[in-house]
């Protein structure tokens, strides 16, 4: 009997431990089912949860973002971490970790190429992410100019003759953009005047690429602006007791008044001799700008023609530029000549050089020598 008993228990040990190995066996399973299922709800769901956390934390473009042009070089070698640090630090992209995963999640991690960029704030991690994978590649360029001394409505027109871009775009971009350019903090909005831009887009030949929109043009032209305005210029007007805008607007009529360049410091002279003396400029090129056309002489009657530009009629300066000068007007502007001059007459012997005096009867008399001639 006790032969049976034992027997019994080893028996009911043996089915006890068969159905704890089983269930043990189960549990795996169902764990496994439940680790299959939770990987595939995270590839599946994945894509989405990272979108979602990178529209939160990546550079999110808007109506009120500044937009400026960003020159940078990429070294040979460096990792996706490196880069994302380099464009995080210029304000391309929102955040490099968020960058270096989007990399990674687009499978772009690893194909960035080395060598020098100019990236805009406007441009997308994915425009940016593009052209640096991109860039190596040969493309293609095209170029234009635009002289010294057009305004803003003539550079617009020049750009849609050289099929940079149309008058349309131009205007669009220009004006609904918030350029976060330091030289045009001085720049007063559209409620003072209804030419907000006109003086800044410098003046010189450019090399684009031929897919460049209005606002990569007019970066370029501002980023070549931002180039001429040195700190020592920025100390200059400074000094000068006078804002940028102003010494935009001064350099504006020099560059349309003065044909020699070796007279645009003289003529400067002239100018701030005048502001001193709260003598009025009258400068024919204020006029002409008011007419919206050349003469080869003025009328008195043009001359009373009413507008804010009109230095005839108005003390002090015009409210702003009256077109784009160039390099040699700023500098003179910000340097003009130490001399006594008030007064200028343009010759007629064909030099387009200008007889200079202090004192107005001797102005007078050569004004009398020059009956075809502008004089001031």
């Amino acid at each position: 009997m006790e032969n049976k008993s034992n027997q019994k228990k080893q028996k009911q040990k043996g089915e006890n431990l068969v159905k704890k190995i089983f269930g043990e066996i189960m549990q795996w399973i169902i764990r496994g089912v439940f680790i299959v299922l939770a990987i595939a709800i995270l590839i599946k769901g994945g894509g989405w949860a990272f979108a979602e956390a990178y529209d939160l934390l990546a550079k999110t473009p808007s109506a009120n973002q500044e937009v400026r042009n960003v020159s940078l070089v990429i070294p040979k070698g460096a990792t996706t971490e490196t880069i994302a640090g380099i464009l995080e630090e210029n304000g391309l992209i929102g955040s490099s970790l968020f960058f270096r995963m989007k990399s990674k999640f687009d499978g772009n991690d690893g194909k960035f190429q080395y060598g020098d960029y100019t990236l805009s704030t406007a441009m997308s991690e994915e425009d940016i992410m593009e052209i640096l994978m991109t860039a190596g590649a040969k493309r293609e360029t095209k170029k234009f100019t635009i002289v010294e001394g057009l305004t803003l409505a003539k550079t617009a027109e020049s750009l849609e003759e050289q099929g940079i871009c149309t008058k349309a775009e131009f205007f669009e971009a220009l004006d609904n953009t918030n350029w976060g350019y330091k030289f045009l903090e001085s720049v007063p909005d559209d409620s003072v005047r209804n030419i907000v831009y006109q003086g800044y887009l410098f003046p010189s030949t450019y090399e684009i690429y031929v897919d460049a929109t209005a606002v990569d043009v007019i970066s370029t032209m501002f980023d070549q602006m931002d180039k001429i305005w040195t700190d020592e210029y920025y100390a200059r007007a400074e000094e000068l007791g006078l804002t940028v805008d102003e010494v935009i607007t001064i350099a504006s009529i020099i560059e349309k008044e003065v044909v020699e360049p070796s007279e645009q410091p003289i003529v400067s002279g002239i100018i701030h001799n005048r502001l001193k003396v709260d003598m009025k400029l009258q400068m024919c090129s204020s006029v002409l700008y008011v007419l919206g056309k050349h003469r080869s002489r003025l009328l008195y009657s043009d001359l009373e023609t009413p507008s804010p530009y009109n230095t005839y009629i108005n003390d002090g300066l015009p409210i702003g530029p009256i077109a784009n000068p160039g390099a040699g007007a700023i500098h003179a502007a910000l340097y003009p000549d130490d001399n006594d001059y008030l007064y200028f007459v343009l010759k007629d012997d064909g030099s387009s050089t200008h007889e200079f005096n202090s004192d107005y009867d001797d102005h007078v008399n050569d004004k009398s020598k020059y009956t075809n001639t502008f004089n001031y």
